[in-house]
């Protein structure tokens, strides 16, 4: 004969305390910790530091800090096409395939760009595409979101240690020819120097690509 259902009850176990009984034991364990003013200051003598709130403040983060964080996650989560994440690998090739034919070309999205070498009065200027620059330079990429932040127009200037071999560095941002770029290094020995001092300046990632 089967059970009936008052039987199968009866046969479970027995429901944990209520909501009502663990708050309690809550307060009862939450009283063992409420201390005076004078055991306060007794932990405080023993700690010599002063008993601080349990509830921290948030750390700051810079502006630069904020601007780093979004660069690299971009390059791990992926470029914004047309309201859509693309991998950020693929959007690079992609860039890199067209690179020679837009490359110092005034076109519809390019924008003056007025290098200064530090320390002097020298400077060139460049049609450059925001896309392509700061997408491999977190320097670019600071720039040009600075200068969307507080929608500016005109000449863009930056200003990086080498001018001889700037052009070199920008030439590898519109073409990703790593071994076109360290041939042409080798031709001398500062040109090569100023190479790598611009790449570590503009924070391009070379290991990415």
């Amino acid at each position: 004969m089967s059970a009936t259902l008052n039987e199968v009850y009866a046969q479970l176990p027995s429901p944990p305390l209520s909501p009502k009984n663990n708050l309690y034991i809550d307060e009862c364990l939450y009283e063992q910790f409420i201390y005076s003013d004078e055991e306060l200051k007794q932990i405080e003598s023993i700690l010599s530091s002063p008993v601080q709130s349990l509830i921290e403040c948030p750390v700051q983060l810079s502006k630069d800090d904020i601007l780093r964080n979004k660069y690299i996650s971009m390059m791990e989560e992926g470029v914004e096409v047309n309201g859509e994440l693309t991998p950020y690998l693929y959007v690079i090739e992609k860039l890199h395939s067209i690179g020679n034919n837009v490359i110092n070309k005034k076109t519809k999205d390019a924008v003056p760009l007025r290098v200064y070498e530090t320390g002097t009065d020298k400077y060139q200027e460049f049609w450059v595409h925001p896309m392509f620059l700061s997408l491999q330079s977190f320097q670019f990429f600071k720039l040009f979101e600075e200068i969307k932040e507080n929608n500016e127009e005109g000449i863009i200037e930056i200003e990086i240690p080498s001018l001889k071999s700037f052009a070199v560095v920008l030439y590898y941002l519109y073409n990703g020819d790593k071994s076109k770029l360290f041939e042409i290094a080798k031709i001398d020995e500062s040109l090569c120097k100023g190479i790598m001092e611009n790449i570590e300046c503009l924070e391009i990632n070379m290991a990415s690509f």
